[in-house]
């Protein structure tokens, strides 16, 4: 994935972004949109990614009225970037075995992440999807599971299925990379 692309959700939980709903009439971390009654939302993307995402989840635009937000980011020189939009988190719903998946292609990313963690490590598959399980889905302070939402153009898709899979089998402080680094897997779940 592009990185022009990762950044319009990344920059849209910034203060000062413009916010207002799609239709009046921390990205990967839940976010409060301002004007929209406190109520949590996820970024997805650009206007590309809603609209895969709607498509997926089989709804249109009257569907979603009041659970979609557009925020306008600054760009370059201080212009405003390109929209980045964001789903209610009462429209998402968890695909397969992972409940942090909130559409296909998160879904095939974790089974990626879980694929080369048993592959590298020798473990089960069965382990490897609780390992990934555990880092992305395991309730978080507040409760809620899943603690992440993958969806649409998540900051996740920086790194390759193979960097999360030593990350979440060995710890996010591991430093695989390093060069004669002893790695000690974290226990099993």
């Amino acid at each position: 994935m592009a990185a022009d692309r990762r950044s319009s959700c990344q920059r849209a939980g910034k203060p000062g972004s413009r916010s207002r709903p799609l239709r009046p009439g921390n990205n990967r971390a839940m976010t409060s949109v301002p004007g929209a009654a406190g109520r949590e939302f996820v970024c997805v993307g650009r206007a590309e990614d809603l609209a895969r995402f709607l498509a997926e989840y089989g709804l249109d635009r009257d569907d979603v009225q009041g659970l979609v937000a557009e925020r306008t980011p600054p760009g370059p020189g201080g212009k405003p970037g390109p929209p980045a939009y964001l789903v209610h988190r009462s429209l998402l719903r968890s695909h397969g075995e992972f409940p942090c998946a909130g559409d296909a292609e998160a879904l095939a990313f974790c089974w990626q992440v879980a694929d080369e963690m048993a592959a590298l490590s020798g473990i089960s598959l069965r382990e490897a999807v609780a390992r990934v399980n555990r880092h992305w889905s395991q309730a978080g302070a507040d409760g809620r599971v899943p603690r992440v939402w993958i969806v649409g153009l998540d900051l996740v898709y920086h790194e390759e299925p193979d960097h999360w899979a030593h990350c979440i089998y060995y710890g996010p402080d591991c430093n695989w990379r390093g060069p004669g680094r002893q790695l000690i897997p974290l226990p099993p779940p």
